[in-house]
């Protein structure tokens, strides 16, 4: 069977998260426990989830999404960041995998980057707090050079739940 993803770590990511989510629509933050994937920690992205009026801020950006963006935007809120043209598309599809409650993949090519050759896959993972409500997303994100028939698009895509 071919991989959901073009990097083998989210793959790896979306097993450990459906092996903590259980029966549950989604893990809490306090299931994990980041000795058990060491090896994703550097490509993994942690987004607090804010209720009234819904915001996200970036908690956690590991080192090799920092090294590849350029910046670091731990503590800042995603509206705060620049985003170029996609911002309004990025916030629509945090808003539908906070209240989905849903794990989603994302590609889409970085035109708003510096690096706008590159294209992003992201595995975007709801975690609920002991309401049920997602109160953080787990991201892991993985950039490769374009491939042109890739064109321009954005593709967020709901995952089915193992």
């Amino acid at each position: 069977m071919a991989s959901l993803f073009w990097d083998d770590r989210l793959a790896d990511l979306f097993a450990y998260w459906s092996a903590k989510r259980g029966n549950r629509p989604a893990p809490s933050r306090r299931d994990l426990d980041p000795r058990d994937i060491t090896r994703l920690l550097p490509f993994l992205h942690l987004i607090d989830v804010e209720p009234e009026p819904m915001r996200f801020r970036h908690r956690l950006v590991g080192s090799e999404l920092v090294d590849m963006m350029g910046r670091n935007v731990s503590g800042k809120y995603v509206t705060d960041v620049f985003y170029g043209r996609a911002a309004d598309e990025i916030l629509e599809t945090m808003r539908s995998l906070a209240t989905e409650i849903r794990p989603f993949r994302r590609r889409s090519r970085m035109e708003w980057h510096r690096a706008d050759w590159l294209t992003m896959e992201s595995l975007e993972l709801p975690l609920i707090d002991e309401t049920g409500r997602v109160n953080m997303i787990l991201c892991g994100r993985s950039f490769t050079m374009t491939d042109p028939a890739f064109g321009s698009t954005l593709n967020f895509d709901p995952l089915p739940l193992r």
